[in-house]
C-alpha cells in the first residue's frame, strides 16, 4: 500500500512538473495564459463506509486550472496588434471551427480577411456603405483594392454672415445717346476746305493817299452761329505794286483795327489774283466786300482791279467776285448738348458737350463729372455686296488703297473679307487700337469700335468703292479721293443713386443733329443696378468660400459660393430686413437653369444659380423663406473646358428634384444651409461637408477602444469597416485549450456571449498593443523548487517502504 501512495505522489510531482515547465516555456507566448495542478488526497473506503483511523492511499490531479488574469500590454507599430483590456476573448475562426482567443497578433491575408498566424479569421460584425454597423457575427475584411469615386449629391454648410456688412449693390438711372443722326454714316469731304473770296487779278501799281483813298468794308457770317462781324478800312497811305503788297496793306489795315475780321487778304501766286480766306478751316462762312465809292477821291482799289465777271469801272465786289464757301471735313454731325446734372445735395452741374465730338471724348468727359459714368461704342458695317444698289450693284473694291481711320489696308476683299477682317484685328493693339473686325451671316464685315471712336472710311486715291452703314440710318457709298464717311459712336451714362438729370436740350443755336432725347419722352431713364455682382469683381460681393465637390467619375471640381447682402426699404413691400443672395459657380461656369423666356439660344444656357437667404430677427436662419437650394444644371468640364463625359445635369423644367435620388442619375446635389447665422462677427465658415470623394487607395487603419474598425484612404475620406466582436463566458476555466493559444467551447463553460467591445461586462480593445502572457517566472521556479523537494521525498517513501518490505522477507 505504502508503494501505491508514493507512486501517486510522484506522478503528482511529475504532473506539477510539466504543469510549471508549460507555463515557463511560454512565458513569452503572446495571449498565453498560465495553469496551475490542483491535487486532492485519496482515502480507501468500502461500501459501509471506513474507520475513522483510515490511513490515506495517495494523492490525485483533481484539475490542471488556467488563469485568465490581465497580462500586461506590449506596444507595438502595428495598428492591427489588438489586446483586450479586460474581459472577453476574440472571435476567431478556422475551417468552420469557432475559436476564441487573448492573442491579438493579426495582419491580413492576401484577400483583405483579418487573420492571426494560423490563418484563423477574425469574426465582428461588417458594416455598410454608410458606416452603420450591423449585428451580424462574419468575418471582418478590409477591402485593398482601389475606392470607388462617390459624387457629390449633397453639401452640407453652415456659416455666419457679418451683420454689419453693408449692402454693395445700389439703384442707378441709365440712358443712351437716343437723339438723331447718332451711329448714322455721314457723307463728306475727307479734307476741310476754307472759303475764299476772289476779286480777280490787280492791274498796275497801285499808290494810296490822302487824295487818292479807298474806303470799304469786310463782312463776314459765321453758318454756325449766325453772327456777322465787320470791319470798315481806308487805304490812304502806302503803295502797292504787287497783288501780294496790296493784299499786306489791307491785312495791316485790318488787324491793326480795335475789332478786325477773322479773314486773310492773299495774293494767288500763280493767277496773281487778289483773294479774302476765312481763318477758320473748314468753315462755310460768308465773306463779302464793299467799296464805299462816296468816300474815296479816285476808287483807286476798284479802278485798280479788273473782275472776272464784271471788269466795268463801276464794279461792286460783294456782287461779282467768286466766293468759294469753305468746306468742313466730315463729322459725325453730333450737335452741342446741355446737360444738367443734380447731385444728392441738390447742385446742379451743367455739362455741354463740342459739335462734332466724338462718342470717346463726350463719355470721357462725363466720367470727370461726379456720379456720373458713360461708355462708349462705334459699329459700322462695311457691304461685301449690295446688289440692291441700282442702277449698278455695288460691290467693295480696293486696289490697296482703302483707309479705315487713316490707316492703309491693302486687302482688296475679293472673293471675301476675310483677309480685311484679319488686317484689321492684326492692328487692333497698334495703329487701330480697341478697333475690331468680324464677319455676319451674309459676309459683311462689321467693325466696332469698343472705345466708342469715331470710324472715318475713305480712298487714298480712287481705286475702291465702299458702301458703309451705322447702326441707324441708311448706307454712304465713297468712291472717290475727295470724300469719306464718318460714323459717330452710341454713349451710355449711368448715373449713381442720389442723382439725375434735371434738363437735357440741344445746345442754341442748333447746330447738327441731337444726342438725347428729351427727359420727358417715356423710357429715357431705365433703372440699373449699380455695382451689380460680379464673380470677377470682389468689390460686388461680401463674402465668398470654395468648396471641393466631385463628379461621377471622381474628378474634383471647386464650388465657389457668393454671398450679397440685399437692401431694405421699409417703404418697399418688395423688400426685407436680413436679406442675402448667395450665388453659386462651379469651375468658374454658370449653373443655374436655362431661362425659357429668352430668345433662341440663349433660352439654353445656363444662367447663374441664385438662391435666397432670410435670417431672423435673432440673427438664426430663416428656414421658411430660405430657397431651396438644387444645383441642377452643372455640366462637369475639363482643364481645356469641355465636357469629361461624367453624368450631366437634369434641371427642374426637366423633372429635378429636391432630395436628389441615390444612386445619382445626375450631376445634381442639394446644398444645405442649416445652422447658418447672421451676427454681428467677421464672416466664418462654422461647418463643412459634403458626401463625394475622388478614387483612392487605402492608406491606413485605425481601430477604436471599442473595436470600430476605420479605414483611411489616399483620397481623404475616410469608412467604418465593422466592428470587432469579444466573447465571454458564464465560466472561462471550463474552455478547453487547442493550442496556439485558442481555446474552445465546452459545455462547462454555458454559451457564448458574444457583443462588442466595452459593451455589458466586455472589456476595451487596444490597438497597436498585445498581451503578454501572465506567468510569473519567480513564482514559477519556486514552484520547481516544491515540485523537485516532492518528487524526491515520494521517492524517498518508496526507498523507506522497501527496507521494511525486505526486513519482512528475511524473516525466517
Amino acid at each position: 500500500m505504502s508503494f501505491n501512495t508514493a507512486l501517486s505522489g510522484i506522478r503528482a510531482a511529475n504532473t506539477d512538473l510539466q504543469v510549471t515547465g508549460n507555463n515557463i516555456a511560454n512565458a513569452s507566448t503572446i495571449g498565453f495564459k498560465s495553469s496551475r495542478a490542483e491535487f486532492g488526497d485519496v482515502y480507501t473506503s468500502t461500501l459501509l463506509g471506513g474507520g475513522s483511523n483510515t490511513p490515506g492511499s495517495g494523492v490525485t490531479i483533481q484539475n490542471i486550472r488556467q488563469q485568465f488574469t490581465q497580462g500586461n500590454l506590449k506596444f507595438t507599430q502595428n495598428e492591427l496588434d489588438l489586446s483586450v483590456n479586460g474581459e472577453g476573448f476574440f472571435v476567431v475562426e478556422k475551417n468552420g471551427d469557432r475559436l476564441f482567443t487573448r492573442a491579438g497578433t493579426f495582419g491580413l491575408d492576401k484577400d483583405g480577411y483579418i487573420v492571426n498566424g494560423t490563418n484563423a479569421t477574425l469574426q465582428g460584425f461588417a458594416a455598410d456603405a454608410d458606416g452603420n454597423v450591423s449585428g451580424v457575427l462574419g468575418d471582418l475584411r478590409v477591402d485593398v483594392s482601389s475606392q470607388e469615386p462617390r459624387q457629390t449629391t449633397a453639401v452640407n454648410a453652415a456659416f455666419n454672415l457679418d451683420a454689419n456688412e453693408v449692402v454693395l449693390e445700389t439703384t442707378g438711372a441709365r440712358f443712351a445717346t437716343n437723339g438723331t443722326g447718332i451711329n448714322e454714316a455721314q457723307l463728306g469731304a475727307k479734307v476741310a476746305t476754307t472759303t475764299t473770296l476772289n476779286l480777280g487779278t490787280v492791274a498796275g501799281s497801285i499808290i494810296f493817299s490822302p487824295t487818292n483813298a479807298t474806303a470799304f468794308t469786310i463782312r463776314r457770317t459765321d453758318p454756325v452761329s449766325l453772327v456777322t462781324t465787320s470791319v470798315d478800312l481806308v487805304l490812304d497811305s502806302g503803295s502797292a505794286a504787287t497783288p501780294a503788297s496790296l493784299a499786306n496793306l489791307i491785312n495791316s489795315a485790318n488787324f491793326d483795327s480795335a475789332n478786325p475780321v477773322n479773314v486773310e487778304a492773299f495774293a494767288d501766286q500763280v493767277t496773281g489774283e487778289l483773294k479774302f480766306r476765312d481763318l477758320a478751316t473748314g468753315v462755310a462762312s460768308t465773306i463779302t466786300l464793299t467799296i464805299d465809292a462816296a468816300n474815296s477821291d479816285a476808287n483807286a482799289l476798284t479802278a485798280a482791279i479788273t473782275a472776272v465777271d464784271s471788269p466795268s469801272p463801276t464794279f461792286t465786289p460783294q456782287a461779282s467776285p467768286i466766293l468759294e464757301t469753305g468746306i468742313p471735313k466730315v463729322t459725325n454731325n453730333y450737335g452741342s448738348h446741355t446737360l444738367v446734372i443734380r447731385g444728392p445735395n441738390g447742385t446742379d452741374v451743367t455739362y455741354i458737350s463740342e459739335y462734332g465730338a466724338s462718342a470717346d471724348e463726350t463719355a470721357s468727359e462725363l466720367n470727370a463729372l461726379a456720379g456720373v459714368s458713360a461708355t462708349a461704342n462705334t459699329t459700322a458695317t462695311l457691304f461685301a455686296t449690295d446688289p440692291a444698289a441700282l442702277p449698278t450693284p455695288k460691290v467693295f473694291t480696293n486696289d490697296g488703297t482703302f483707309r479705315l481711320n487713316g490707316v492703309n489696308l491693302t486687302s482688296t476683299g475679293v472673293p471675301d473679307m476675310t483677309a480685311l477682317r484679319d488686317e484689321i484685328n492684326a492692328l487692333s493693339s497698334s495703329t487701330l487700337f480697341g478697333i475690331s473686325a468680324s464677319l455676319d451671316d451674309l459676309g459683311n464685315l462689321v467693325v466696332e469700335s469698343a472705345t466708342g471712336r469715331d470710324l472715318e472710311f475713305a480712298f487714298d486715291g480712287t481705286g475702291g468703292v465702299a458702301e458703309v452703314q451705322g447702326s441707324n440710318g441708311v448706307a454712304q457709298i465713297v468712291d472717290n479721293d475727295d470724300d469719306a464717311i464718318r460714323i459717330g459712336g452710341e454713349v451710355t451714362v449711368t448715373l449713381q443713386e442720389g442723382y439725375s438729370i434735371v434738363s437735357s436740350a440741344p445746345t442754341v443755336p442748333v447746330y447738327g443733329g441731337s444726342m438725347f432725347g428729351s427727359i420727358n419722352v417715356p423710357n429715357f431713364f431705365t433703372p440699373v443696378p449699380i455695382n451689380a455682382f460680379d464673380p470677377q469683381d470682389q468689390k460686388t460681393f461680401n463674402h465668398a468660400t470654395s468648396t471641393t465637390v466631385y463628379d461621377s467619375l471622381g474628378n474634383a471640381h471647386v464650388m465657389r459660393q457668393y454671398f450679397v447682402k440685399q437692401p431694405y426699404d421699409p417703404a418697399d413691400p418688395m423688400t426685407s430686413p436680413n436679406h442675402w443672395k448667395m450665388y453659386v459657380q462651379i469651375d468658374g461656369q454658370n449653373v443655374g437653369d436655362p431661362d425659357p423666356t429668352l430668345p433662341s439660344p440663349q433660352n439654353t444656357e445656363a444662367t447663374m444659380a441664385e438662391f435666397n437667404v432670410h435670417f431672423t430677427p435673432d440673427g438664426t436662419i430663416d428656414p421658411f423663406r430660405t430657397d431651396a437650394m438644387l444645383i441642377s444644371n452643372w455640366t462637369p468640364i475639363g482643364e481645356d473646358g469641355l465636357p469629361i463625359g461624367g453624368l450631366g445635369p437634369l434641371n427642374v423644367l426637366q423633372g429635378g428634384t429636391i432630395p436628389v435620388a441615390e444612386p445619382p442619375a445626375s450631376s445634381n446635389f442639394e446644398i444645405d444651409l442649416a445652422g447658418s447665422t447672421q451676427f454681428g462677427s467677421v464672416f466664418a465658415v462654422e461647418e463643412l461637408d459634403q458626401n463625394g470623394y475622388a478614387t483612392g487607395r487605402l492608406a491606413g487603419l485605425d481601430i477604436s477602444n471599442t473595436g470600430v474598425v476605420f479605414a483611411r484612404f489616399t483620397n481623404g475620406e475616410a469608412q467604418v469597416l465593422g466592428q470587432v466582436a469579444l466573447a465571454n463566458f458564464s465560466s472561462v476555466e471550463g474552455l478547453k485549450p487547442v493550442g496556439d493559444t485558442m481555446w474552445a467551447q465546452t459545455f462547462e463553460t454555458g454559451e457564448a456571449i458574444i457583443g462588442a467591445p466595452g459593451s455589458a461586462q466586455l472589456g476595451n480593445i487596444t490597438a497597436g498593443a498585445v498581451e503578454e502572457s501572465n506567468v510569473d517566472l519567480s513564482e514559477q521556479l519556486v514552484n520547481l523548487i516544491i515540485a523537485q523537494r516532492n518528487y524526491q521525498a515520494n521517492a524517498k517513501t518508496i526507498e523507506t517502504a522497501n527496507a521494511t518490505t525486505q526486513t519482512i522477507i528475511n524473516l525466517r
